[in-house]
């Protein structure tokens, strides 16, 4: 995310914040659009309940560093991509604890807590925003300095990312191996569905290409680690894996998976034509 920072420039946010018609629709979609449509698609399918609370409870989260990362690779409006991101994060401080437990009311039937939650959802929130602008900040300060070193900067933060991702999908391998053959097909389906309604959405309000790229990705990438946390907060008995944290490690991996490599595909073809 200090990387992120790098490449951008406080003008970058002034111009998000003076044209706010893109942040405005890409927060109705994050915020509106992506819930609706895991709870429709929950309706639709009927998952055994702890499954489709899992589901909810992704579709609550909201994005977080790969989206910007996502973002930064598809050469979409990066401080677009940012400023969705640390806004629906600072929102989800308050909705994401509220409608997590009114799900599993509803799914499970069970009364839980919010409070443990809020503290993990401020530091999420920190954790995304802070090195953003630090990295801004340094840019700022030394814009020559940060220009010439941040292409390498951003590749080296990237392997490390992946690196860190891919020590992640072995240390819970058999985990993901069967909830990928329970639910991979369903949320490929969802993943896939949210990026073509988030660019459509973008291009039916006019938006520009890169703000298309940003709107689109920030609406079909969620942070599938915020869900696993949440799912694991939920967790009434406290032993084993819970599976309604299952949607969101699958996720994870499927993002790694299917997202990246589609992304940067449709860049590649992007440029060329």
């Amino acid at each position: 995310m200090f990387a992120i920072g790098l490449g951008l420039a406080p003008r970058d946010f002034r111009s998000t914040l003076t044209r706010p018609r893109a942040l405005l629709l890409g927060l109705a979609a994050q915020m509106v659009l992506v819930p609706a449509t895991g709870v429709l698609l929950v309706a639709i399918q009927q998952p055994e309940a702890a499954i489709g609370l899992g589901i909810v409870i992704l579709a609550l989260c909201p994005g977080g560093a790969s989206s910007n990362i996502l973002t930064r690779l598809a050469g979409g409006d990066v401080a677009l991509s940012v400023s969705l991101t640390a806004v629906t994060n600072l929102l989800s401080v308050a909705t994401l604890p509220v409608l997590s437990v009114l799900a599993a009311r509803h799914f499970l039937g069970v009364e839980l807590a919010a409070v443990e939650m809020r503290q993990v959802l401020l530091r999420v929130a920190l954790i995304a925003t802070l090195p953003v602008l630090l990295g801004t900040l340094v840019r700022h300060l030394a814009p020559a300095a940060a220009a010439r070193h941040e292409p390498m900067v951003f590749r080296a933060a990237f392997a490390l990312f992946l690196g860190i991702v891919g020590w992640a999908i072995v240390g819970s391998i058999e985990v993901l191996r069967d909830g990928m053959l329970l639910l991979g097909w369903q949320l490929a389906f969802l993943t896939l569905l949210l990026l073509g309604l988030g660019h459509g959405l973008g291009w039916l309000f006019g938006l520009a290409a890169p703000q298309r790229i940003a709107v689109g990705i920030e609406t079909g990438v969620q942070n599938g680690a915020l869900g696993l946390a949440v799912g694991s907060l939920l967790w009434a008995d406290g032993a084993g894996f819970p599976l309604y944290a299952t949607p969101s490690a699958v996720y994870g991996a499927l993002t790694y998976a299917l997202t990246y490599p589609l992304v940067i595909l449709l860049w590649r073809l992007r440029r060329r034509v």
